[in-house]
Protein backbone atom coordinates (compact mmCIF):
# COMPACT_ATOMS: atom_id res chain seq x y z
CA UNK A 1 0.00 0.00 0.00
CA UNK A 2 0.95 3.41 -1.25
CA UNK A 3 1.40 7.00 0.67
CA UNK A 4 -1.80 8.12 -1.74
CA UNK A 5 -3.65 4.89 -1.12
CA UNK A 6 -2.66 5.11 2.81
CA UNK A 7 -4.52 8.86 2.82
CA UNK A 8 -7.30 7.91 1.10
CA UNK A 9 -7.51 5.05 3.74
CA UNK A 10 -7.78 7.04 6.85
CA UNK A 11 -10.30 9.89 4.83
CA UNK A 12 -12.83 6.85 3.85
CA UNK A 13 -13.35 4.45 0.91
CA UNK A 14 -16.09 2.40 -0.34
CA UNK A 15 -15.75 -1.60 -1.54
CA UNK A 16 -18.84 -1.43 -4.48
CA UNK A 17 -20.31 -3.88 -6.79
CA UNK A 18 -22.24 -2.68 -9.94
CA UNK A 19 -24.53 -5.05 -11.51
CA UNK A 20 -25.62 -4.65 -15.02
CA UNK A 21 -25.50 -5.10 -18.86
CA UNK A 22 -23.15 -2.22 -19.41
CA UNK A 23 -20.07 -3.16 -16.47
CA UNK A 24 -17.63 -2.25 -19.06
CA UNK A 25 -19.25 0.68 -20.18
CA UNK A 26 -19.77 1.79 -16.24
CA UNK A 27 -15.59 1.44 -15.71
CA UNK A 28 -14.72 3.43 -19.18
CA UNK A 29 -16.81 6.38 -17.92
CA UNK A 30 -15.62 6.19 -14.41
CA UNK A 31 -11.92 7.04 -15.90
CA UNK A 32 -13.10 9.33 -18.49
CA UNK A 33 -14.51 11.59 -15.77
CA UNK A 34 -11.55 11.41 -13.72
CA UNK A 35 -13.51 9.08 -10.86
CA UNK A 36 -10.34 7.40 -8.93
CA UNK A 37 -11.13 3.12 -8.60
CA UNK A 38 -9.25 0.79 -8.16
CA UNK A 39 -9.04 -2.98 -7.37
CA UNK A 40 -11.00 -4.17 -9.95
CA UNK A 41 -12.37 -7.31 -9.94
CA UNK A 42 -14.76 -8.86 -12.51
CA UNK A 43 -16.78 -11.34 -10.10
CA UNK A 44 -19.02 -13.26 -12.82
CA UNK A 45 -21.30 -12.21 -16.24
CA UNK A 46 -22.38 -8.37 -15.44
CA UNK A 47 -20.66 -7.93 -12.09
CA UNK A 48 -17.98 -5.79 -11.32
CA UNK A 49 -16.70 -5.16 -7.67
CA UNK A 50 -14.02 -2.09 -7.27
CA UNK A 51 -12.87 0.33 -4.51
CA UNK A 52 -13.50 3.99 -4.38
CA UNK A 53 -12.73 7.05 -1.99
CA UNK A 54 -15.72 8.46 -0.53
CA UNK A 55 -15.40 11.79 -1.97
CA UNK A 56 -15.61 10.31 -5.24
CA UNK A 57 -18.99 8.07 -4.60
CA UNK A 58 -21.26 10.89 -5.22
CA UNK A 59 -19.49 11.32 -8.91
CA UNK A 60 -21.31 7.99 -9.42
CA UNK A 61 -24.66 8.81 -9.55
CA UNK A 62 -24.70 10.35 -13.24
CA UNK A 63 -22.97 7.40 -14.31
CA UNK A 64 -25.32 4.82 -12.87
CA UNK A 65 -28.44 6.36 -14.33
CA UNK A 66 -26.49 6.27 -17.98
CA UNK A 67 -25.74 3.00 -17.91
CA UNK A 68 -28.86 1.68 -15.71
CA UNK A 69 -26.61 -0.64 -13.89
CA UNK A 70 -27.55 -1.10 -9.73
CA UNK A 71 -24.65 -0.20 -7.43
CA UNK A 72 -24.42 -1.96 -3.87
CA UNK A 73 -22.06 -1.03 -1.37
CA UNK A 74 -20.15 -4.02 0.32
CA UNK A 75 -17.64 -2.71 2.93
CA UNK A 76 -16.87 1.11 4.70
CA UNK A 77 -13.38 1.37 5.88
CA UNK A 78 -11.25 4.54 7.29
CA UNK A 79 -11.28 6.58 10.19
CA UNK A 80 -14.63 8.59 8.90
CA UNK A 81 -16.67 5.42 9.75
CA UNK A 82 -15.46 5.10 12.38
CA UNK A 83 -15.75 8.35 13.96
CA UNK A 84 -19.42 8.09 12.57
CA UNK A 85 -20.04 4.93 14.72
CA UNK A 86 -18.78 6.61 18.11
CA UNK A 87 -21.00 9.35 17.03
CA UNK A 88 -22.99 9.04 20.15
CA UNK A 89 -20.00 8.89 22.96
CA UNK A 90 -19.72 12.74 22.77
CA UNK A 91 -17.12 12.74 25.68
CA UNK A 92 -14.51 10.82 22.94
CA UNK A 93 -14.98 13.25 20.36
CA UNK A 94 -14.91 15.97 22.27
CA UNK A 95 -11.45 14.90 23.40
CA UNK A 96 -10.55 13.94 20.44
CA UNK A 97 -11.84 17.91 18.77
CA UNK A 98 -9.47 19.22 21.36
CA UNK A 99 -6.26 16.75 20.88
CA UNK A 100 -6.88 18.00 16.92
CA UNK A 101 -7.42 22.24 18.19
CA UNK A 102 -4.39 21.96 20.03
CA UNK A 103 -2.00 20.10 17.27
CA UNK A 104 -3.27 23.04 15.24
CA UNK A 105 -3.04 25.75 17.52
CA UNK A 106 0.48 24.60 18.44
CA UNK A 107 1.94 24.38 15.28
CA UNK A 108 -0.07 28.32 14.39
CA UNK A 109 3.05 29.75 16.25
CA UNK A 110 6.51 30.21 15.91
CA UNK A 111 8.69 27.84 18.20
CA UNK A 112 12.36 28.33 16.40
CA UNK A 113 14.04 30.86 14.95
CA UNK A 114 17.22 30.08 12.88
CA UNK A 115 20.04 32.58 11.47
CA UNK A 116 22.66 31.78 9.09
CA UNK A 117 24.89 33.73 6.66
CA UNK A 118 25.64 36.68 9.14
CA UNK A 119 29.48 37.21 10.17
CA UNK A 120 30.28 40.36 11.17
CA UNK A 121 26.58 41.58 12.35
CA UNK A 122 25.61 40.59 15.51
CA UNK A 123 22.66 37.79 15.75
CA UNK A 124 21.44 39.89 18.94
CA UNK A 125 20.63 42.40 16.47
CA UNK A 126 19.11 40.37 13.69
CA UNK A 127 16.98 39.41 16.51
CA UNK A 128 16.12 42.82 17.62
CA UNK A 129 15.14 43.88 14.03
CA UNK A 130 12.74 40.64 13.73
CA UNK A 131 11.29 41.78 17.11
CA UNK A 132 10.59 45.17 15.87
CA UNK A 133 9.38 43.77 12.44
CA UNK A 134 6.81 41.17 14.23
CA UNK A 135 8.88 37.76 13.86
CA UNK A 136 9.76 36.21 17.70
CA UNK A 137 9.64 33.25 19.11
CA UNK A 138 5.61 32.96 20.31
CA UNK A 139 4.53 35.17 17.38
CA UNK A 140 1.03 33.65 15.63
CA UNK A 141 2.56 33.10 11.96
CA UNK A 142 -1.20 33.67 10.53
CA UNK A 143 -1.26 36.77 8.80
CA UNK A 144 2.45 37.64 8.24
CA UNK A 145 3.42 38.89 5.78
CA UNK A 146 6.73 37.91 4.22
CA UNK A 147 7.88 40.85 1.91
CA UNK A 148 6.62 43.36 4.67
CA UNK A 149 8.99 41.65 7.35
CA UNK A 150 12.37 41.88 4.60
CA UNK A 151 11.18 45.54 3.67
CA UNK A 152 11.42 46.35 7.67
CA UNK A 153 14.55 44.39 7.85
CA UNK A 154 16.57 45.98 5.34
CA UNK A 155 15.77 49.49 6.93
CA UNK A 156 16.38 48.57 9.83
CA UNK A 157 19.83 46.50 8.73
CA UNK A 158 21.93 48.62 6.71
CA UNK A 159 24.39 46.23 6.34
CA UNK A 160 22.78 43.76 5.28
CA UNK A 161 23.08 43.26 0.81
CA UNK A 162 20.16 40.54 0.67
CA UNK A 163 18.26 39.11 3.34
CA UNK A 164 15.33 36.25 2.80
CA UNK A 165 12.63 35.17 5.16
CA UNK A 166 10.82 31.63 5.46
CA UNK A 167 8.31 30.35 7.77
CA UNK A 168 7.69 26.38 7.92
CA UNK A 169 5.92 25.01 10.35
CA UNK A 170 6.77 26.31 13.83
CA UNK A 171 10.36 27.46 12.24
CA UNK A 172 11.85 30.74 10.87
CA UNK A 173 14.58 30.66 8.77
CA UNK A 174 16.42 34.24 8.23
CA UNK A 175 19.06 34.11 5.10
CA UNK A 176 21.56 36.59 5.28
CA UNK A 177 23.88 38.07 2.37
CA UNK A 178 26.39 41.08 4.38
CA UNK A 179 27.42 44.05 2.31
CA UNK A 180 31.31 43.12 1.33
CA UNK A 181 32.85 45.13 4.62
CA UNK A 182 37.10 45.46 4.39
CA UNK A 183 38.28 43.65 7.69
CA UNK A 184 39.58 45.63 10.32
CA UNK A 185 42.58 43.53 10.19
CA UNK A 186 43.42 44.28 6.61
CA UNK A 187 43.27 48.08 6.97
CA UNK A 188 46.67 48.44 8.50
CA UNK A 189 50.01 49.99 7.54
CA UNK A 190 50.68 47.07 5.97
CA UNK A 191 48.35 46.66 3.84
CA UNK A 192 48.98 49.70 0.92
CA UNK A 193 45.89 50.18 -1.60
CA UNK A 194 43.80 52.46 -3.01
CA UNK A 195 40.25 53.46 -2.62
CA UNK A 196 38.38 52.34 -6.10
CA UNK A 197 35.00 53.20 -7.01
CA UNK A 198 32.53 50.36 -7.42
CA UNK A 199 30.14 52.48 -9.19
CA UNK A 200 29.58 55.53 -11.92
CA UNK A 201 28.15 58.85 -11.08
CA UNK A 202 29.43 62.14 -10.30
CA UNK A 203 31.36 63.23 -6.83
CA UNK A 204 29.15 64.88 -4.83
CA UNK A 205 31.69 64.45 -1.70
CA UNK A 206 35.24 63.51 -1.25
CA UNK A 207 37.23 63.28 1.86
CA UNK A 208 40.81 61.79 2.47
CA UNK A 209 41.19 60.61 5.89
CA UNK A 210 44.37 59.22 4.65
CA UNK A 211 45.91 59.10 0.93
CA UNK A 212 45.80 61.69 -1.83
CA UNK A 213 42.03 62.73 -3.97
CA UNK A 214 42.85 62.03 -7.56
CA UNK A 215 39.57 63.74 -8.62
CA UNK A 216 37.17 66.64 -6.79
CA UNK A 217 33.48 67.27 -6.42
CA UNK A 218 32.04 67.83 -9.28
CA UNK A 219 33.64 65.29 -11.34
CA UNK A 220 32.65 62.46 -13.30
CA UNK A 221 33.73 59.36 -11.88
CA UNK A 222 33.25 55.73 -13.83
CA UNK A 223 32.90 52.57 -11.99
CA UNK A 224 36.77 50.89 -11.11
CA UNK A 225 38.55 54.45 -11.03
CA UNK A 226 40.82 55.53 -8.64
CA UNK A 227 39.02 57.53 -5.89
CA UNK A 228 41.30 57.90 -3.33
CA UNK A 229 45.23 56.93 -4.47
CA UNK A 230 47.25 55.07 -1.38
CA UNK A 231 50.01 57.92 -1.55
CA UNK A 232 51.19 61.03 0.26
CA UNK A 233 52.89 63.52 -1.97
CA UNK A 234 55.35 66.33 -0.18
CA UNK A 235 57.75 68.78 -2.08
CA UNK A 236 59.89 68.16 1.16
CA UNK A 237 59.77 64.80 1.91
CA UNK A 238 59.62 61.49 -0.38
CA UNK A 239 56.62 60.39 -1.30
CA UNK A 240 54.88 57.94 1.31
CA UNK A 241 52.91 54.48 0.46
CA UNK A 242 50.02 54.16 2.66
CA UNK A 243 46.37 52.57 3.19
CA UNK A 244 44.33 54.88 1.94
CA UNK A 245 40.75 55.72 3.89
CA UNK A 246 37.71 58.14 3.23
CA UNK A 247 34.38 58.72 2.72
CA UNK A 248 33.14 59.21 -1.06
CA UNK A 249 29.73 60.58 -2.10
CA UNK A 250 28.80 59.87 -5.65
CA UNK A 251 25.52 61.31 -7.22
CA UNK A 252 23.98 58.25 -9.24
CA UNK A 253 21.10 57.55 -11.52
CA UNK A 254 19.23 54.39 -11.73
CA UNK A 255 16.22 53.90 -14.42
CA UNK A 256 12.97 51.95 -14.34
CA UNK A 257 11.62 51.04 -18.01
CA UNK A 258 8.59 49.19 -18.37
CA UNK A 259 5.53 49.04 -21.23
CA UNK A 260 1.95 49.79 -20.50
CA UNK A 261 -1.08 48.75 -21.90
CA UNK A 262 -4.38 51.19 -22.17
CA UNK A 263 -6.68 47.74 -22.56
CA UNK A 264 -5.97 45.56 -19.71
CA UNK A 265 -8.13 42.95 -17.67
CA UNK A 266 -8.68 43.76 -13.75
CA UNK A 267 -10.09 41.08 -11.30
CA UNK A 268 -13.84 41.82 -9.87
CA UNK A 269 -14.60 39.96 -7.11
CA UNK A 270 -18.11 38.96 -6.74
CA UNK A 271 -17.63 38.91 -2.97
CA UNK A 272 -18.47 35.45 -2.74
CA UNK A 273 -15.62 33.36 -0.76
CA UNK A 274 -15.61 29.69 -0.21
CA UNK A 275 -13.44 27.57 2.66
CA UNK A 276 -12.08 24.07 2.60
CA UNK A 277 -10.07 22.23 4.54
CA UNK A 278 -7.17 19.41 3.35
CA UNK A 279 -4.37 17.41 4.72
CA UNK A 280 -0.98 17.36 2.66
CA UNK A 281 1.65 14.48 3.38
CA UNK A 282 5.29 15.47 2.14
CA UNK A 283 4.01 18.26 0.13
CA UNK A 284 1.06 16.23 -1.39
CA UNK A 285 -2.29 18.71 -1.12
CA UNK A 286 -5.34 16.29 -0.41
CA UNK A 287 -7.88 19.13 -0.22
CA UNK A 288 -12.34 18.60 -0.19
CA UNK A 289 -12.64 20.49 -3.64
CA UNK A 290 -16.42 21.12 -4.14
CA UNK A 291 -15.77 24.34 -6.63
CA UNK A 292 -17.16 25.05 -9.42
CA UNK A 293 -14.55 25.01 -12.35
CA UNK A 294 -16.34 27.53 -14.58
CA UNK A 295 -15.27 29.98 -12.10
CA UNK A 296 -12.16 31.80 -10.96
CA UNK A 297 -10.71 32.01 -7.35
CA UNK A 298 -8.06 33.58 -5.67
CA UNK A 299 -6.50 30.69 -3.28
CA UNK A 300 -5.57 31.71 -0.18
CA UNK A 301 -3.66 29.17 2.00
CA UNK A 302 -2.36 28.24 5.72
CA UNK A 303 -0.54 25.61 7.03
CA UNK A 304 0.03 23.85 10.42
CA UNK A 305 3.00 21.29 10.20
CA UNK A 306 4.14 18.77 11.76
CA UNK A 307 7.10 15.45 11.39
CA UNK A 308 6.28 12.80 12.85
CA UNK A 309 7.95 9.29 11.63
CA UNK A 310 10.40 11.02 8.71
CA UNK A 311 6.95 12.40 7.11
CA UNK A 312 5.74 15.79 6.94
CA UNK A 313 2.32 16.68 7.81
CA UNK A 314 0.30 19.55 6.79
CA UNK A 315 -3.18 20.62 8.45
CA UNK A 316 -4.05 22.75 5.68
CA UNK A 317 -7.25 25.15 5.44
CA UNK A 318 -8.47 26.83 2.33
CA UNK A 319 -9.79 29.93 1.04
CA UNK A 320 -11.23 31.07 -2.01
CA UNK A 321 -11.94 34.28 -3.59
CA UNK A 322 -14.62 34.34 -6.16
CA UNK A 323 -13.68 36.89 -9.58
CA UNK A 324 -14.30 38.11 -12.88
CA UNK A 325 -11.60 39.12 -15.11
CA UNK A 326 -13.37 42.71 -16.63
CA UNK A 327 -12.24 44.46 -19.67
CA UNK A 328 -10.94 47.49 -18.62
CA UNK A 329 -9.35 50.48 -20.68
CA UNK A 330 -6.79 52.83 -18.63
CA UNK A 331 -6.40 56.31 -18.98
CA UNK A 332 -2.96 58.32 -20.16
CA UNK A 333 -2.53 59.59 -16.69
CA UNK A 334 -3.30 56.14 -14.65
CA UNK A 335 -0.36 54.76 -16.88
CA UNK A 336 1.63 57.03 -16.21
CA UNK A 337 0.37 56.51 -12.12
CA UNK A 338 0.94 53.29 -12.18
CA UNK A 339 4.09 53.77 -13.93
CA UNK A 340 5.53 55.79 -11.21
CA UNK A 341 4.26 53.70 -8.33
CA UNK A 342 5.82 50.62 -9.57
CA UNK A 343 9.18 52.54 -10.38
CA UNK A 344 9.33 53.25 -6.95
CA UNK A 345 8.55 50.05 -5.61
CA UNK A 346 11.42 48.94 -7.50
CA UNK A 347 13.97 51.78 -5.80
CA UNK A 348 13.01 50.94 -2.28
CA UNK A 349 13.00 47.24 -2.64
CA UNK A 350 15.57 46.62 -5.10
CA UNK A 351 17.86 50.01 -5.39
CA UNK A 352 18.07 51.49 -1.83
CA UNK A 353 18.67 48.21 0.37
CA UNK A 354 21.89 47.67 -1.69
CA UNK A 355 23.17 51.05 -1.27
CA UNK A 356 24.76 52.38 1.68
CA UNK A 357 23.71 55.35 3.19
CA UNK A 358 21.58 55.77 -0.54
CA UNK A 359 18.94 58.54 -0.70
CA UNK A 360 16.50 59.84 -3.39
CA UNK A 361 17.55 63.62 -5.16
CA UNK A 362 14.62 63.67 -7.46
CA UNK A 363 12.94 62.00 -10.24
CA UNK A 364 11.81 62.30 -13.81
CA UNK A 365 9.46 60.41 -16.29
CA UNK A 366 10.13 60.24 -19.37
CA UNK A 367 7.47 58.52 -22.28
CA UNK A 368 9.84 57.28 -25.09
CA UNK A 369 7.23 55.81 -27.20
CA UNK A 370 3.48 55.64 -27.17
CA UNK A 371 0.70 54.38 -30.29
CA UNK A 372 -3.02 53.75 -29.28
CA UNK A 373 -2.14 50.45 -27.79
CA UNK A 374 0.82 51.30 -25.52
CA UNK A 375 3.12 53.26 -23.98
CA UNK A 376 6.96 53.05 -22.97
CA UNK A 377 7.83 54.41 -19.92
CA UNK A 378 11.21 55.46 -18.01
CA UNK A 379 11.49 56.98 -14.92
CA UNK A 380 14.94 58.27 -14.26
CA UNK A 381 15.91 58.29 -10.33
CA UNK A 382 19.18 60.49 -9.20
CA UNK A 383 20.94 59.17 -5.99
CA UNK A 384 23.23 60.37 -3.45
CA UNK A 385 25.42 57.14 -1.58
CA UNK A 386 28.38 56.14 -0.51
CA UNK A 387 30.78 54.75 -2.84
CA UNK A 388 34.10 53.11 -2.92
CA UNK A 389 36.12 49.45 -2.37
CA UNK A 390 39.63 49.05 -0.61
CA UNK A 391 42.04 47.20 -2.92
CA UNK A 392 45.19 46.36 -2.15
CA UNK A 393 47.77 47.45 -4.53
CA UNK A 394 50.08 44.50 -6.35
Amino acid sequence: MNLEEGIKKINGILEVEIQGFFTERYINLCKINNIKIWNIQTIGSGIVRFTIAIKDFKKLRKITKKTKCRVKILNKKGLYFKLFKYRKRRFLIVLLGIFIFMCIALTSFIWNIEIVGNSYIPTEDVYNALKESGVYVGKNKIGLETKKIITNLRVLLPDVAWIGVDIEGTNAYVNIVEKTKLPDSAINENAIGDIVSDKSGIIEKIVAENGTPILSAGDYVEEGRILIEGKIYSDLLETKDVTAKGIVVLKTQYEYKSDYYYNIQEKEYTGETKYSIGISVNNKENYINYLDKSLKYDIIKDSNEIKLFGNTFSFDTYKFNVYNLVPKKLTKDELLEKAQSDAQNYIDNEVLPNTKNGKILNSNLVIDYEDEEKVSIRVIYELTEEVGYFKERN
